[in-house]
């Protein structure tokens, strides 16, 4: 009998976790068509990673829609701002590949560019959980994103494969990306992160 209760309480937990993360997903798209996409991607994914970061904290009674709103209402300017500039930065980043790969005949400069974009998207993988994590100036989250993935070699591999499991995920299971793509993608990273963030708090306080 306390086997199957167990086992019960085993499928109830599954569950309700599943919940969560889909439900969290059907805020995040909500929210970035109530920007029009364009204003409401970023604050939606902001509210996404607060939500897990509480999780992270162990709080798992946190208020999932209260959290998410009010994040995404308080952080609407500044994180527009700093994803647009993540942004321009990626778009010139590719711009430049192609050029390199299309008309430069340099394998030097190539795997230059390949470097330089690599350090950009695993910085990028920090973004968000720094944003919600610190409170910083605007453009101060790119540098402590940049330092946090150099200064943490472990967590930063963790990034990669994390990334790597998830595209095999999405792109064998294409259902899980619809209903909970950015639940399952801030969760493990926002975790992986906070390791990182401790880190830099045992650093300072010895």
């Amino acid at each position: 009998m306390n086997n199957l209760n167990g086992a019960f309480k085993w499928v109830y937990d599954i569950g309700n976790w599943l919940f969560k993360l889909m439900y969290l997903q059907v805020l995040w798209v909500a929210f970035t068509l109530l920007g029009l996409v364009l204003f409401g991607l970023f604050p939606a994914t902001a509210g996404v990673y607060a939500v897990v970061r509480k999780w992270t904290e162990y709080d798992y009674d946190v208020p999932i829609f209260k959290t998410f709103l009010a994040n995404y209402k308080g952080y609407f300017l500044k994180v527009n701002g700093l994803g647009y500039v993540m942004f321009l930065i990626g778009l010139f980043l590719s711009y430049d590949y192609f050029i390199s790969k299309s008309l430069l005949n340099s394998f030097f400069l190539h795997i230059i560019l390949l470097g330089i974009i690599l350090v950009y998207v695993l910085t990028l993988c920090y973004i968000f959980p720094t944003f919600v994590h610190y409170e910083l100036k605007a453009m101060q989250y790119i540098k402590q994103s940049f330092l946090l993935m150099l200064s943490n070699p472990l967590e930063t591999i963790g990034m990669i494969v994390c990334m790597i499991i998830l595209y095999y995920l999405f792109a064998l299971l294409p259902v899980v990306f619809v209903f909970m793509g950015m639940s399952a993608i801030a969760y493990p990273t926002m975790r992986i992160a906070y390791s990182a963030f401790n880190k830099v708090q045992q650093k300072k306080n010895p």
